[in-house]
């Protein structure tokens, strides 16, 4: 078996692979690890990190006071409430797992640096360059989409306020300025200065959580399309594999097992680090799209209602891309069984034969993402999500119609 592409000079190395989502990270002021043990920290980092810090104490408790100050009158209200908490809560989840797991994730990764191909045929047969380039540009298509729909909410209010100020009827009346999300404040925010300031650090916190939310599951995608990569190497090269029919095939046979049980530990730790992040990223998710439906569907702004239908569009196609890379997983590590019956195994010796059995019966226990070792993460449970969410949207719906007959 040919590989389908040729390398190129360009070599991408493992922090290649991960550095969209750990350059997030960085930008937050937080650095998991060190590639090197001389790796300095700048004050900068240092800098970004008390800023955010900061920043987050500041918003998380200005969101509470909201809750304690003021009145959630329609259900509009309720739900749009429920949507930021409900986001911020799932971005601190995915930061803090990142963190606890730290050192778990750099071993997984100078892990994978060592068995990462290094030279030219290597590079060939292991396609690293088309890999690189899928998990590339998917990390910038979710980024850019993501950061897209935070800059329309943050953006938004500010617009909508200047546009009210300048063309308002009565000049020497107050004026009410908006702000990006509720939060309540122990100042007045409708003066100029103190509006600029609020509505900074509302800013910063949205890019903040956004970063920290996005992060995450970019992360997870790359470091499993990392493994991916290694098991469609480990298919080729069983495939590619001309039994000889002596005992020297036995040679072969041995470390091509071992691999296949390295890989699958990789698969098994990053599940782990991953499991519980992932099982409330699926709740939430289900829950945000139940309410962002609802805002869609009762909205009156047509710009509030395109707000909302990008973030659900961000949601579904985040989660998504996550059950992808999950199901791959599962194909990739379930190929091994077939390339193992695939290759001319029938040119090998009887005590080849024999052997044969244990890795093929190996391969049929596939490598896979869970939520938490609840369910499996594969195409089936994204459809799965999709209908559920769907059926919870529409008997909140019925019960809103009813209440409201």
């Amino acid at each position: 078996m040919t590989p389908l592409f040729k390398s190129s000079e360009f070599a991408p190395t493992v922090p290649d692979f991960v550095h969209i989502p750990l350059f997030q990270i960085k930008f937050l002021g937080v650095k998991l690890f060190k590639w090197t043990p001389d790796e300095p920290r700048s004050k900068l980092q240092i800098t970004l990190l008390g800023l955010f810090i900061v920043f987050s104490i500041f918003s998380l408790i200005s969101m509470l006071l909201y809750v304690v100050y003021e009145d959630l009158e329609t259900l509009l209200e309720v739900t749009e409430f429920i949507l930021f908490w409900g986001f911020t809560l799932n971005a601190l989840m995915k930061g803090c797992s990142m963190l606890c797991f730290r050192r778990e994730i750099e071993s997984i990764l100078k892990g994978l640096i060592v068995k990462h191909p290094k030279t030219e045929e290597e590079r060939v047969a292991f396609q690293l360059v088309p890999y690189f380039r899928t998990i590339n540009t998917s990390n910038k298509y979710l980024s850019i989409w993501h950061l897209s729909i935070t800059s329309m909410f943050v953006l938004h209010p500010m617009m909508a306020s200047i546009y009210g100020y300048i063309s308002r009827v009565d000049k020497n009346k107050g004026f009410d300025f908006t702000l990006p999300f509720m939060m309540t404040y122990f100042y007045d925010v409708n003066q100029p200065l103190a509006y600029a300031v609020s509505y900074f650090l509302q800013c910063c916190g949205a890019f903040h959580m956004s970063l920290l939310f996005l992060s995450g599951d970019l992360l997870l995608i790359s470091m499993v399309h990392l493994v991916n990569m290694h098991f469609g190497y480990l298919i080729y090269k069983i495939e590619s594999f001309q039994p000889s029919g002596t005992d020297a095939d036995m040679k072969v046979l041995g470390p091509l097992m071992e691999y296949h049980d390295e890989m699958l530990f990789y698969a098994e730790r990053i599940d782990n680090t991953f499991g519980l992040a992932t099982l409330l990223n699926y709740v939430s998710s289900c829950l945000v799209l139940c309410f962002i439906g609802l805002q869609i569907v009762m909205g009156s702004e047509a710009v509030s209602v395109i707000k909302f239908i990008g973030f659900l569009v961000s949601t579904i196609v985040q989660v998504y891309f996550v059950s992808y890379f999950g199901n791959n997983l599962k194909d990739l590590s379930t190929g091994i069984s077939d390339a193992f019956y695939n290759h001319p195994w029938y040119d090998a010796n009887y005590k080849y034969m024999r052997m044969l059995v244990l890795p093929i019966a190996r391969a049929q226990r596939c490598a896979h993402l869970t939520a938490f070792k609840f369910f499996e993460i594969s195409m089936d449970s994204f459809k799965s999500l999709c209908t559920t969410s769907y059926q919870f949207f529409t008997l909140m719906r019925t019960s809103i119609e009813e209440e409201g007959a």
